[in-house]
């Protein structure tokens, strides 16, 4: 599970763009203390700060903030879409199981260079029932013995070092919590070959949670030491800023699903889905850092410019929110391995007129 968890955070933060106007942490000018009356001093001054401000963000994601709540939100969603329910297993009184879903919002935020807007992760733990057992024998006009239930749930939390430089440490904190309720009607009976198996027509609806706070840390403790154009700048750039995203959302899923068997060992499904979807992610970011003083002490250019004393802060760039998408539209194709009592399998879900997608891995027990 740690390891899955670092691969989704290297490869979802390695795709955001470095654009330092809407970067998660920013260096801002506090004081030119007269340096900028040179065009010439000022752009230089500005040269190196960015190269600073670049270094500390090269690790972390970077999209305008309103579009990466957003993002965050939609991707919240499609996380939880393969995790609740069983499209495959013949289960006849119970299963349980164990996966987790990744969803990635790949829309491109026009205001800058970025190639995908959020990223989210859902874990499930998963158990079934076949609902025959009752004593109704329809409920709402449905046959308890083609009516399968499903609930999940699963929290974890998770830590990975992002760098572990001494003058730029950052790391990324994560709580996630899912939840859901499922049910799967078996509509039309398919047959029971064991060597080209249909298994019918299936309808899924339910409701889904999924809750995930992302906190971003960065130790800042750059030093700057240049020479260009007559003048010599130097100082340390210190501070510990924090920025934090979280999203929650619900989304109540409808799908239509078949599946097909070969020669028992391998099942392939694939169906039709909407979702109406409600929830937000928000962002908001803290200082933690005092003014550093960078000096232009050497050089004609700073003793023209009486030897400034710069004064720079970080700050969080990340104060934001986005709702998400409301209503969605999907289609979904997945593999399963089945083996005694034993299921293992892997879903992909792609969005419908948008750039939402997901992918879920899990094994789970049928009996």
């Amino acid at each position: 599970m740690n390891k899955l968890l670092q691969l989704i955070c290297i490869l979802s933060l390695s795709l955001y763009s470095v654009d330092s106007s809407a970067q998660i942490f920013k260096i801002n000018i506090t004081d030119y203390d007269g340096a900028d009356a040179d065009p010439i001093l000022k752009a230089l001054i500005d040269t190196e700060i960015i190269k600073v401000q670049d270094e500390v963000n090269q690790d972390l994601p970077s999209a305008s903030p309103d579009r990466l709540m957003q993002g965050m939100a939609n991707s919240s969603v499609m996380a939880g879409k393969g995790i609740g329910t069983d499209y495959a297993s013949k289960m006849n009184v119970v299963l349980i199981g164990a996966g987790v879903g990744v969803g990635a919002d790949l829309t491109k935020d026009k205001t800058t260079q970025g190639d995908i807007s959020g990223v989210g992760v859902a874990p499930g733990l998963i158990i079934g029932a076949n609902l025959g057992f009752l004593d109704a024998e329809r409920i709402l006009g449905m046959d308890t013995d083609r009516l399968n239930m499903y609930v999940n749930y699963a929290g974890y939390n998770y830590n990975h070092v992002l760098n572990d430089k001494p003058d730029k440490k950052s790391s990324i904190d994560a709580k996630m919590n899912a939840m859901g309720t499922h049910f799967r009607y078996d509509w039309i009976k398919g047959n029971d070959s064991k060597l080209f198996g249909w298994g019918g027509v299936k309808f899924h609806f339910g409701y889904e949670y999924n809750k995930t706070e992302i906190t971003f840390k960065s130790k800042i403790n750059q030093a700057v030491n240049t020479t260009s154009g007559g003048a010599t700048i130097t100082g340390t750039i210190t501070g510990s800023p924090v920025a934090t995203i979280t999203s929650a959302t619900h989304s109540i899923p409808l799908a239509l699903s078949t599946d097909f068997q070969l020669l028992y060992f391998l099942s392939f499904y694939t169906g039709l889905g909407a979702d109406i979807n409600f929830g937000q992610a928000k962002g908001k970011g803290s200082v933690n850092a005092n003014e550093s003083t960078v000096s232009c002490s050497a050089g004609a250019t700073c003793t023209g410019a009486g030897n400034p004393d710069i004064k720079v802060q970080p700050t969080a760039n990340i104060n934001g929110k986005g709702s998400v998408t409301p209503f969605t539209f999907r289609a979904l194709a997945g593999l399963q391995f089945n083996l005694p009592w034993t299921r293992i399998f892997v879903q992909a879900d792609k969005g419908l007129g948008n750039n939402l997608i997901a992918a879920t891995a899990g094994l789970r027990f049928a009996f």
